[in-house]
């Protein structure tokens, strides 16, 4: 019971990796062609990209012109203050002008009153004898002068100071309406700033949000195309089952009419064979009863009626004799007619594919097939020699690798040597399959493989096989060697690497310099071929 369950747990990892050796060639497929569908997406989101960056352009384009708008309309406005502090400058030195102009003529005006005043003195000392009332006149008129003298300087006072408030008033005018222009300049930057933020956010979105909606529209191709190509491979696997049934079912009727023609001609040699021997035989008899005859006829004539008698009984032994025989090789000749080959070929083998119609005797029109007559045998046409011969490989391999796991289930001694030769079944195997050039004659052994249960060869099968030799024998040399060498056909550089490394010590540990030499080799082809991306890899747990 254990061993039937072991069996079949075998069976079924074979199957599990049949399908997965076939799910990971559609997985290929599928891959392939999400590859060229993400090559035509990169292409259009290349073209989105050109297109932002263009528009992206024009609108940095747009800020520099506008900043070097801002920037001209700066330089102007600071030309015109620059004028303006100018034109304040000069005004500023017209009034002081005018205020040292007023203050020479404030300075002539009181050098005249001095000179007045020495003058007056020089009289007053003169006319000291004069009245009183001349002296208060002179005062009087001292007063007056002192007086207008006074209004005159606080009227060029006045007038002074009013220009100085009004050059301020016009300065400060000035900067207020520098400050408004300034600032609404730059609000009107701020906002055609903000105008283009909006636009690019707002391009972006519509950008983004068509390459989404564009990237789930390529998904859902995808999708329906992955769906459309798994129902393309289920039918075109379907009619390759169906097709290749066909064509084993004519191969076999095609091999059960050989057979039978071949029987029948058989038939036929022994039957035409056995009549001319009953002929002979019976040419011999007579020959022997006349010969005898003639024998008794000499004798003499007392003794006829004994002769006679004796004769009477040998003729009828002999007729017995003769009609028995004839009549076994009667019922022989019926025994090997072709209608009763026909139908002990039937009873034991099934239909022929040569199916008779009772009532009228000739073949049902549909199968295709001349009738046979027994001296004129008709051979239908032959079938395709190469696809029977690649057929027949694999069910060899397949027959080849189930007659060594049942040979190693059953040995009860140590299976190194069935493993090893397990592991070379496998490897011969994917050879056999790798060397096979079109995809639909894969597919098609693949399909018979399924149909028939058949064992497929793998490399991960065959290395697995060697390492299960290595545990009864560690310092086995040429398995190493073996196992390195199905590496380096997977593509595992670092792993092939590695045990041929651990080939070439046992060797040189065991003075075998053939295959020392051999390993090098091999090691300096797996160098030369892995050594820029040994780092890459990764270590195959075995």
């Amino acid at each position: 019971m254990r061993e039937e369950m072991l069996l079949e747990q075998e069976i079924l990892r074979e199957e599990m990796e049949q399908i997965r050796i076939e799910i990971q060639r559609i997985m290929k497929e599928i891959a392939l062609s999400m590859k060229q569908e993400a090559l035509k997406l990169k292409a259009e989101l290349e073209g989105l990209q050109l297109e932002t960056q263009a528009i992206q352009q024009e609108i940095l384009g747009i800020l520099e012109k506008s900043k070097q708008d801002f920037v001209a309309g700066r330089e102007e406005m600071q030309k015109g203050l620059v004028k303006m502090r100018a034109d304040a400058k000069t005004l500023t030195k017209d009034i002081k002008q005018v205020l040292q102009d007023q203050k020479a003529v404030w300075k002539q005006e009181t050098a005249a009153l001095k000179d007045s005043l020495v003058e007056a003195r020089k009289e007053m000392a003169s006319a000291q004898v004069d009245s009183d009332q001349v002296l208060q006149s002179s005062r009087s008129a001292s007063s007056d002068f002192k007086n207008n003298n006074g209004s005159t300087l606080a009227d060029s006072r006045k007038e002074s100071n009013a220009a100085m408030l009004e050059a301020g008033s016009s300065l400060k005018n000035s900067q207020r309406d520098y400050k408004k222009k300034s600032q609404a300049i730059a609000k009107e930057l701020t906002a055609s700033m903000k105008e283009v933020r909006k636009t690019l956010k707002n391009n972006q979105k519509s950008q983004r949000r068509n390459a989404k909606n564009s990237h789930r529209e390529v998904l859902a191709a995808l999708k329906t195309n992955k769906d459309k190509r798994i129902s393309e491979l289920k039918k075109q696997s379907i009619k390759q089952r169906l097709q290749n049934k066909k064509t084993a079912r004519s191969s076999i009727k095609q091999n059960k009419n050989q057979a039978r023609i071949k029987k029948v001609e058989k038939r036929q040699a022994l039957v035409t064979q056995s009549k001319s021997k009953v002929r002979n035989i019976q040419r011999a008899k007579k020959r022997t009863t006349q010969q005898r005859k003639t024998q008794k006829k000499a004798q003499s004539k007392p003794i006829k009626k004994r002769v006679a008698r004796s004769k009477t009984k040998i003729k009828s032994t002999q007729d017995s004799s003769i009609t028995k025989s004839y009549q076994d090789e009667k019922n022989q000749t019926i025994l090997n007619s072709p209608e009763v080959l026909d139908d002990e070929f039937n009873k034991t083998f099934g239909e022929t594919g040569l199916k008779k119609d009772e009532k009228a005797g000739e073949e049902a029109p549909e199968q295709n097939i001349v009738t046979e007559s027994v001296t004129d045998p008709v051979v239908a046409s032959l079938p395709n020699t190469e696809e029977e011969t690649a057929q027949e490989k694999l069910s060899q391999f397949s027959k080849n690798i189930s007659d060594l796991k049942s040979r190693i289930k059953i040995s009860k001694q140590n299976p190194q040597a069935l493993l090893e030769k397990l592991g070379d079944a496998y490897l011969e195997a994917q050879h056999f399959m790798d060397s096979i050039e079109t995809d639909e004659e894969r597919q098609g052994l693949l399909s018979l493989s399924f149909d028939r249960d058949l064992y497929l060869g793998s490399y991960e099968q065959a290395a697995w096989a060697y390492k299960l030799a290595l545990n009864f024998n560690k310092k086995n040399g040429p398995i190493h060697l073996k196992i390195g060498k199905i590496y380096d056909e997977m593509g595992d550089g670092i792993n092939a690497l590695m045990y041929a490394k651990l080939a070439q010590k046992l060797f040189r540990k065991n003075h075998n310099s053939k295959e020392l030499q051999k390993t090098q080799s091999l090691i300096e082809r797996l160098n030369a071929k892995y050594e820029p991306e040994s780092e890459k890899k990764t270590v195959h747990k075995g």
